[in-house]
Protein backbone atom coordinates (compact mmCIF):
# COMPACT_ATOMS: atom_id res chain seq x y z
CA UNK A 1 0.00 0.00 0.00
CA UNK A 2 1.32 3.44 -1.00
CA UNK A 3 0.39 6.40 1.21
CA UNK A 4 0.00 9.86 -0.30
CA UNK A 5 -0.94 12.99 1.60
CA UNK A 6 -3.34 15.27 -0.29
CA UNK A 7 -3.69 18.86 0.92
CA UNK A 8 -6.66 20.81 -0.44
CA UNK A 9 -6.42 24.61 -0.47
CA UNK A 10 -9.25 25.53 -2.87
CA UNK A 11 -8.76 27.14 -6.26
CA UNK A 12 -10.56 26.14 -9.44
CA UNK A 13 -9.71 22.50 -8.84
CA UNK A 14 -11.61 22.83 -5.57
CA UNK A 15 -14.53 24.84 -6.97
CA UNK A 16 -17.99 24.34 -8.44
CA UNK A 17 -19.87 26.49 -10.91
CA UNK A 18 -23.31 27.87 -10.10
CA UNK A 19 -24.75 29.84 -12.97
CA UNK A 20 -22.09 32.29 -14.10
CA UNK A 21 -20.19 32.18 -10.79
CA UNK A 22 -17.29 29.86 -9.96
CA UNK A 23 -16.43 29.61 -6.28
CA UNK A 24 -14.70 27.24 -3.90
CA UNK A 25 -16.58 24.35 -2.35
CA UNK A 26 -15.43 22.44 0.72
CA UNK A 27 -16.46 19.12 -0.82
CA UNK A 28 -14.89 19.54 -4.26
CA UNK A 29 -11.49 18.22 -3.19
CA UNK A 30 -12.95 15.01 -1.86
CA UNK A 31 -14.96 14.67 -5.07
CA UNK A 32 -11.62 14.83 -6.90
CA UNK A 33 -10.40 11.79 -4.96
CA UNK A 34 -13.59 9.91 -5.81
CA UNK A 35 -13.19 10.74 -9.49
CA UNK A 36 -9.59 9.59 -9.43
CA UNK A 37 -10.49 6.26 -7.83
CA UNK A 38 -13.23 5.72 -10.43
CA UNK A 39 -10.97 6.58 -13.37
CA UNK A 40 -7.94 4.65 -12.15
CA UNK A 41 -9.90 1.48 -11.43
CA UNK A 42 -8.33 -1.36 -9.38
CA UNK A 43 -4.94 0.37 -9.55
CA UNK A 44 -6.21 3.01 -7.15
CA UNK A 45 -6.85 0.36 -4.49
CA UNK A 46 -3.08 0.20 -3.97
CA UNK A 47 -2.99 3.89 -2.99
CA UNK A 48 -4.20 5.22 0.35
CA UNK A 49 -4.92 8.95 0.34
CA UNK A 50 -4.86 10.93 3.56
CA UNK A 51 -6.61 14.27 3.11
CA UNK A 52 -6.08 17.60 4.87
CA UNK A 53 -7.84 20.88 4.19
CA UNK A 54 -6.17 23.75 6.06
CA UNK A 55 -8.01 26.37 3.97
CA UNK A 56 -10.53 26.72 1.16
CA UNK A 57 -10.12 29.87 -0.92
CA UNK A 58 -9.49 31.17 -4.40
CA UNK A 59 -5.75 31.54 -4.75
CA UNK A 60 -5.94 35.22 -5.67
CA UNK A 61 -7.05 35.76 -2.07
CA UNK A 62 -4.07 33.92 -0.60
CA UNK A 63 -1.77 35.85 1.75
CA UNK A 64 1.51 35.08 3.54
CA UNK A 65 -0.63 34.12 6.52
CA UNK A 66 -2.11 31.31 4.44
CA UNK A 67 1.40 30.28 3.38
CA UNK A 68 2.37 29.86 7.03
CA UNK A 69 -0.78 27.83 7.70
CA UNK A 70 0.08 25.58 4.76
CA UNK A 71 3.67 25.11 5.97
CA UNK A 72 2.45 24.27 9.47
CA UNK A 73 -0.05 21.78 8.06
CA UNK A 74 2.58 20.03 5.97
CA UNK A 75 5.20 19.95 8.71
CA UNK A 76 2.68 18.66 11.23
CA UNK A 77 1.40 15.93 8.93
CA UNK A 78 4.84 14.84 7.78
CA UNK A 79 6.03 14.61 11.38
CA UNK A 80 2.98 12.64 12.52
CA UNK A 81 2.76 8.90 13.04
CA UNK A 82 0.47 8.57 10.01
CA UNK A 83 3.49 8.61 7.69
CA UNK A 84 5.78 7.83 6.10
CA UNK A 85 4.17 9.12 2.94
CA UNK A 86 5.44 8.39 -0.54
CA UNK A 87 4.66 11.99 -1.42
CA UNK A 88 2.40 14.99 -1.02
CA UNK A 89 -0.03 16.58 -3.49
CA UNK A 90 -1.19 20.15 -2.89
CA UNK A 91 -4.22 21.23 -4.92
CA UNK A 92 -4.17 24.96 -5.53
CA UNK A 93 -5.55 27.77 -7.67
CA UNK A 94 -3.60 28.58 -10.81
CA UNK A 95 -3.44 32.38 -10.35
CA UNK A 96 -0.86 32.37 -7.56
CA UNK A 97 0.44 28.83 -7.98
CA UNK A 98 4.00 29.99 -8.89
CA UNK A 99 4.27 32.02 -5.68
CA UNK A 100 3.12 29.21 -3.39
CA UNK A 101 5.29 26.74 -5.27
CA UNK A 102 8.36 28.95 -4.78
CA UNK A 103 7.50 29.43 -1.11
CA UNK A 104 7.24 25.67 -0.55
CA UNK A 105 10.47 25.18 -2.48
CA UNK A 106 12.28 27.42 0.02
CA UNK A 107 10.50 26.04 3.09
CA UNK A 108 10.97 22.38 2.11
CA UNK A 109 14.25 22.55 0.20
CA UNK A 110 15.54 19.57 2.17
CA UNK A 111 12.40 17.44 1.82
CA UNK A 112 13.13 13.77 1.26
CA UNK A 113 9.89 13.12 -0.61
CA UNK A 114 8.13 14.75 -3.58
CA UNK A 115 5.74 17.62 -2.86
CA UNK A 116 3.70 18.24 -6.01
CA UNK A 117 1.37 21.17 -6.62
CA UNK A 118 -1.37 20.95 -9.20
CA UNK A 119 -4.40 22.92 -10.32
CA UNK A 120 -7.15 22.98 -12.94
CA UNK A 121 -8.13 25.22 -15.81
CA UNK A 122 -11.86 24.72 -15.10
CA UNK A 123 -13.97 23.19 -12.31
CA UNK A 124 -14.08 19.40 -12.33
CA UNK A 125 -17.75 19.32 -13.37
CA UNK A 126 -16.80 21.02 -16.64
CA UNK A 127 -15.97 18.33 -19.25
CA UNK A 128 -13.15 20.60 -20.52
CA UNK A 129 -11.40 20.54 -17.15
CA UNK A 130 -7.86 19.17 -16.97
CA UNK A 131 -8.03 18.90 -13.17
CA UNK A 132 -8.41 15.13 -12.98
CA UNK A 133 -5.63 14.56 -15.52
CA UNK A 134 -3.34 16.93 -13.63
CA UNK A 135 -4.05 15.17 -10.35
CA UNK A 136 -3.45 11.75 -11.91
CA UNK A 137 -0.14 13.01 -13.32
CA UNK A 138 0.88 14.22 -9.86
CA UNK A 139 0.18 10.75 -8.47
CA UNK A 140 2.16 9.15 -11.29
CA UNK A 141 5.11 11.50 -10.71
CA UNK A 142 5.25 10.54 -7.05
CA UNK A 143 5.08 6.82 -7.81
CA UNK A 144 7.44 6.79 -10.79
CA UNK A 145 10.00 9.56 -10.28
CA UNK A 146 9.98 9.73 -6.47
CA UNK A 147 12.17 12.84 -6.68
CA UNK A 148 12.49 14.75 -3.41
CA UNK A 149 11.63 18.44 -3.46
CA UNK A 150 8.85 20.69 -4.70
CA UNK A 151 7.34 20.45 -8.18
CA UNK A 152 4.22 21.35 -10.14
CA UNK A 153 2.35 19.61 -12.94
CA UNK A 154 -0.17 21.26 -15.25
CA UNK A 155 -1.31 20.08 -18.67
CA UNK A 156 -0.56 22.47 -21.52
CA UNK A 157 -2.72 23.25 -24.55
CA UNK A 158 -0.90 20.62 -26.61
CA UNK A 159 -2.00 17.83 -24.32
CA UNK A 160 1.48 17.49 -22.82
CA UNK A 161 2.00 17.19 -19.06
CA UNK A 162 5.06 19.29 -18.11
CA UNK A 163 6.71 18.87 -14.73
CA UNK A 164 8.18 22.10 -13.40
CA UNK A 165 10.45 22.88 -10.49
CA UNK A 166 8.52 24.79 -7.84
CA UNK A 167 11.01 27.66 -7.88
CA UNK A 168 11.06 27.96 -11.68
CA UNK A 169 7.53 28.97 -12.52
CA UNK A 170 6.19 32.23 -13.87
CA UNK A 171 2.58 33.32 -13.80
CA UNK A 172 0.28 31.73 -16.36
CA UNK A 173 -0.02 33.82 -19.51
CA UNK A 174 -3.23 35.81 -20.00
CA UNK A 175 -5.47 34.78 -22.89
CA UNK A 176 -4.28 31.15 -23.10
CA UNK A 177 -3.72 30.40 -19.37
CA UNK A 178 -0.48 28.52 -20.03
CA UNK A 179 2.48 28.21 -17.67
CA UNK A 180 5.80 28.81 -19.38
CA UNK A 181 8.95 27.86 -17.45
CA UNK A 182 12.13 29.90 -18.08
CA UNK A 183 13.75 29.08 -21.42
CA UNK A 184 10.58 27.15 -22.29
CA UNK A 185 12.26 24.15 -20.68
CA UNK A 186 10.31 22.31 -17.99
CA UNK A 187 12.15 19.84 -15.81
CA UNK A 188 10.49 17.10 -17.82
CA UNK A 189 7.07 15.72 -18.62
CA UNK A 190 4.84 12.77 -17.81
CA UNK A 191 4.31 10.24 -20.57
CA UNK A 192 2.24 7.12 -20.02
CA UNK A 193 2.62 7.40 -16.26
CA UNK A 194 6.41 7.78 -16.48
CA UNK A 195 8.58 10.82 -15.85
CA UNK A 196 10.76 11.77 -18.82
CA UNK A 197 13.45 14.37 -17.93
CA UNK A 198 14.12 17.29 -20.26
CA UNK A 199 17.76 17.45 -21.24
CA UNK A 200 18.00 21.25 -21.47
CA UNK A 201 21.28 22.68 -20.15
CA UNK A 202 19.55 24.92 -17.59
CA UNK A 203 17.91 21.99 -15.82
CA UNK A 204 19.60 20.28 -12.88
CA UNK A 205 20.38 16.60 -13.46
CA UNK A 206 18.24 14.01 -11.73
CA UNK A 207 21.21 13.04 -9.55
CA UNK A 208 21.37 16.59 -8.18
CA UNK A 209 17.67 16.47 -7.34
CA UNK A 210 18.17 13.26 -5.40
CA UNK A 211 21.18 14.55 -3.47
CA UNK A 212 20.60 15.77 0.10
CA UNK A 213 20.12 19.53 0.44
CA UNK A 214 20.44 21.97 3.30
CA UNK A 215 17.28 23.24 5.00
CA UNK A 216 15.91 26.33 3.31
CA UNK A 217 14.00 28.33 5.90
CA UNK A 218 14.11 27.80 9.68
CA UNK A 219 11.04 26.31 11.33
CA UNK A 220 11.26 28.29 14.56
CA UNK A 221 11.02 31.86 13.24
CA UNK A 222 9.75 31.52 9.68
CA UNK A 223 7.89 34.63 8.52
CA UNK A 224 6.99 36.35 5.27
CA UNK A 225 6.84 40.12 5.18
CA UNK A 226 4.52 42.16 2.98
CA UNK A 227 6.89 45.14 3.29
CA UNK A 228 8.25 44.56 -0.22
CA UNK A 229 7.23 46.84 -3.08
CA UNK A 230 7.29 45.25 -6.54
CA UNK A 231 7.64 47.68 -9.45
CA UNK A 232 7.30 46.65 -13.07
CA UNK A 233 8.74 48.99 -15.71
CA UNK A 234 6.59 50.61 -18.37
CA UNK A 235 7.02 53.63 -20.65
CA UNK A 236 6.55 56.79 -18.61
CA UNK A 237 6.93 55.17 -15.19
CA UNK A 238 7.04 58.09 -12.75
CA UNK A 239 9.22 57.26 -9.76
CA UNK A 240 7.88 60.36 -8.08
CA UNK A 241 4.83 58.26 -7.21
CA UNK A 242 7.16 56.19 -5.05
CA UNK A 243 8.26 59.01 -2.76
CA UNK A 244 8.75 56.73 0.23
CA UNK A 245 9.80 59.65 2.44
CA UNK A 246 6.16 60.73 2.39
CA UNK A 247 4.67 57.28 2.80
CA UNK A 248 3.29 56.52 6.30
CA UNK A 249 5.11 53.17 6.23
CA UNK A 250 8.29 52.58 4.28
CA UNK A 251 9.07 49.26 2.60
CA UNK A 252 11.94 47.10 3.76
CA UNK A 253 13.00 46.52 0.16
CA UNK A 254 11.98 47.09 -3.44
CA UNK A 255 12.01 44.50 -6.20
CA UNK A 256 12.23 46.22 -9.56
CA UNK A 257 11.32 44.16 -12.59
CA UNK A 258 13.08 44.54 -15.91
CA UNK A 259 12.16 44.38 -19.57
CA UNK A 260 13.03 41.20 -21.42
CA UNK A 261 16.45 42.65 -22.31
CA UNK A 262 17.22 43.12 -18.60
CA UNK A 263 16.76 46.87 -18.92
CA UNK A 264 14.83 49.71 -17.33
CA UNK A 265 14.91 53.45 -17.87
CA UNK A 266 18.19 55.14 -16.98
CA UNK A 267 17.27 58.46 -18.63
CA UNK A 268 17.87 61.77 -16.92
CA UNK A 269 14.80 63.08 -15.16
CA UNK A 270 12.75 65.53 -17.20
CA UNK A 271 9.16 66.49 -16.53
CA UNK A 272 8.83 63.32 -14.49
CA UNK A 273 11.31 61.21 -12.56
CA UNK A 274 12.26 58.65 -15.20
CA UNK A 275 15.60 57.38 -13.94
CA UNK A 276 15.88 54.10 -12.08
CA UNK A 277 19.41 54.96 -10.81
CA UNK A 278 18.08 58.20 -9.29
CA UNK A 279 15.19 56.29 -7.72
CA UNK A 280 17.60 53.72 -6.26
CA UNK A 281 19.80 56.48 -4.83
CA UNK A 282 16.79 58.02 -3.06
CA UNK A 283 15.88 54.60 -1.66
CA UNK A 284 19.42 54.05 -0.40
CA UNK A 285 19.33 57.36 1.44
CA UNK A 286 16.22 56.12 3.24
CA UNK A 287 17.74 52.74 4.11
CA UNK A 288 15.57 50.86 1.59
CA UNK A 289 17.28 48.06 -0.32
CA UNK A 290 16.60 47.84 -4.07
CA UNK A 291 16.85 44.63 -6.09
CA UNK A 292 16.25 43.97 -9.76
CA UNK A 293 15.23 40.70 -11.44
CA UNK A 294 15.59 38.86 -13.64
CA UNK A 295 19.04 40.27 -14.36
CA UNK A 296 21.52 38.95 -16.87
CA UNK A 297 24.62 37.22 -15.57
CA UNK A 298 27.76 39.34 -15.14
CA UNK A 299 29.60 37.53 -17.93
CA UNK A 300 27.07 38.43 -20.66
CA UNK A 301 26.79 41.53 -22.84
CA UNK A 302 24.30 44.11 -21.58
CA UNK A 303 22.70 47.24 -22.93
CA UNK A 304 24.06 50.63 -21.93
CA UNK A 305 21.03 51.33 -19.73
CA UNK A 306 21.67 48.10 -17.82
CA UNK A 307 25.32 49.09 -17.28
CA UNK A 308 24.24 52.54 -16.06
CA UNK A 309 21.81 51.02 -13.58
CA UNK A 310 24.37 48.51 -12.31
CA UNK A 311 27.11 51.12 -12.15
CA UNK A 312 25.06 53.69 -10.28
CA UNK A 313 25.14 51.69 -7.07
CA UNK A 314 22.29 51.04 -4.71
CA UNK A 315 20.79 48.32 -6.92
CA UNK A 316 21.46 44.64 -6.39
CA UNK A 317 20.94 42.25 -9.28
CA UNK A 318 19.22 38.93 -8.73
CA UNK A 319 20.46 36.99 -11.75
CA UNK A 320 19.03 33.83 -13.27
CA UNK A 321 15.88 33.78 -11.17
CA UNK A 322 12.25 34.27 -12.14
CA UNK A 323 10.61 37.43 -10.72
CA UNK A 324 8.01 35.34 -8.85
CA UNK A 325 10.69 33.30 -7.12
CA UNK A 326 12.72 36.46 -6.44
CA UNK A 327 9.77 38.23 -4.85
CA UNK A 328 8.92 35.31 -2.57
CA UNK A 329 12.59 34.93 -1.63
CA UNK A 330 12.72 38.58 -0.57
CA UNK A 331 9.47 38.24 1.39
CA UNK A 332 10.96 35.26 3.22
CA UNK A 333 14.39 36.83 3.74
CA UNK A 334 13.15 40.13 5.15
CA UNK A 335 10.38 38.43 7.13
CA UNK A 336 12.54 35.76 8.74
CA UNK A 337 15.59 37.98 9.29
CA UNK A 338 14.16 41.51 9.59
CA UNK A 339 15.78 44.80 10.45
CA UNK A 340 19.35 46.08 10.41
CA UNK A 341 20.91 44.09 13.23
CA UNK A 342 24.26 42.85 11.84
CA UNK A 343 23.54 39.20 12.61
CA UNK A 344 20.11 39.40 10.96
CA UNK A 345 21.65 41.09 7.93
CA UNK A 346 24.33 38.40 7.64
CA UNK A 347 21.78 35.57 7.75
CA UNK A 348 19.50 37.36 5.33
CA UNK A 349 22.33 37.95 2.89
CA UNK A 350 23.44 34.35 3.14
CA UNK A 351 19.93 33.12 2.34
CA UNK A 352 19.57 35.44 -0.63
CA UNK A 353 22.94 34.34 -2.01
CA UNK A 354 22.19 30.61 -1.69
CA UNK A 355 20.69 28.55 -4.45
CA UNK A 356 18.14 27.16 -2.00
CA UNK A 357 16.12 24.89 -4.31
CA UNK A 358 17.45 25.37 -7.84
CA UNK A 359 15.84 28.81 -8.22
CA UNK A 360 19.05 30.07 -9.85
CA UNK A 361 19.38 28.70 -13.36
CA UNK A 362 22.70 27.36 -14.49
CA UNK A 363 23.70 28.14 -18.07
CA UNK A 364 22.12 30.61 -20.44
CA UNK A 365 22.33 34.38 -20.26
CA UNK A 366 19.90 34.67 -17.36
Amino acid sequence: MTDILVVFTGGTIGSRQSGAVIDVDDGAGYALLDRYRESAGPWAEEIRFTAAQPMTLLSENMTPGHWLALVRCLRGRLASEQGPYAGVIVTHGSDTLPYTAAMLGYAFADARLPIVLTAANRPLDDPRSNGLRNFAAAVDFILDAALPGVYAVFENDRGEMPVMLGTRMTEARPFDDQFAPPYGAPLGHMDGGCFVPCGHAVNPPVAALRAPREPGLPEERLAFTTDIVYIRPYPGLDYGLYDFERWPRRPAAVLHGLYHSATASSADAGDYAASMPEFAARCAALGIDVYMAPAKADDTARYRSAHEIAGAGGVRALARIAPEAALVKLMAAYGTWPGRDPEMVREREAFLARNVFFEHHEGGDW
